[in-house]
């Protein structure tokens, strides 16, 4: 009987072992075919960026333009007395911090013009491009929603990794009367420049991508135009 409960031991830990390597192997260990480094001339940022099939991607969210903080913003994000500027809504967020942390926010018009010469907002086509470049089908890139396995993972890996550097960088939007910095370290925003023609809503629509810490996929799903949201640019390879 103790030999037998020994084996069983035995086998239960090769077990898990064979799992626990499974479950790594999952992880594709995806490299930059090429990396460098631009200079946005505007402002003199510098921004280093990956090749990922045939897109090269900026590993950081823009910056261009005055901080968010520092401006006022009209129309869908104006208060009772008018235009505001985004603040900390509990008063604890560093906004200078969170700037030159994760960059600039932008409303969907302002991220369509503000990329640097031969750069661009990428299109909806662009991100499913990267996705599937990182392993997602078709099908699935295809779909609204939350898609993908190990894509937080993939996404936000450093120069060790990937390097994309996706960042939890959360977005601003009316919440009550103010316009706040919120969700920094939960989920992270990013605009896409492509229109969702397919809305049978009344209102402007556009697609856009989302991360969340707790959840390994990636969402794709359409938005109206009242938040803002970083950016990241992106061009066609060697350009």
């Amino acid at each position: 009987m103790i030999m037998k409960n020994r084996l069983i031991a035995m086998f239960m830990c090769c077990w898990a072992v064979f799992c626990s390597c499974s479950d790594d192997d999952k992880l594709p260990d995806v490299r930059p075919s090429a990396q460098g480094e631009f200079t946005d001339v505007r402002d003199g940022n510098i921004y280093k960026w990956i090749r990922i099939g045939d897109l090269e991607w900026m590993t950081s969210n823009l910056k261009y333009g005055d901080p968010y903080y520092e401006r006022l913003f009209d129309g869908a994000f104006a208060g009772y007395y008018g235009p505001q500027s985004v603040t900390s809504k509990n008063g604890n967020d560093d906004l200078e911090a969170d700037y030159n942390k994760h960059g600039n926010f932008y409303t969907w018009e302002e991220a369509n013009t503000l990329c640097p010469d031969s750069w661009r907002l990428p299109t909806d086509e662009d991100w499913k491009n990267l996705e599937r470049a990182l392993g997602m089908s078709q099908a699935d890139a295809n779909q609204k929603g939350w898609r993908g396995n190990y894509f937080l993972t993939l996404l936000t890996q450093g120069e060790d990794g990937l390097g994309f550097n996706m960042q939890l960088s959360g977005g601003a939007w009316k919440d009550g009367r103010g316009l706040y910095l919120l969700q920094v370290g939960e989920f992270g925003y990013f605009w896409t420049a492509t229109e969702n023609t397919d809305s049978s809503l009344d209102i402007q629509t556009v697609w856009y991508r989302k991360i969340f810490g707790n959840n390994e996929s990636i969402y794709r799903g359409t938005q109206t135009l009242d938040i803002l949201m970083r950016v990241r640019c992106c061009r066609d390879a060697g350009k």
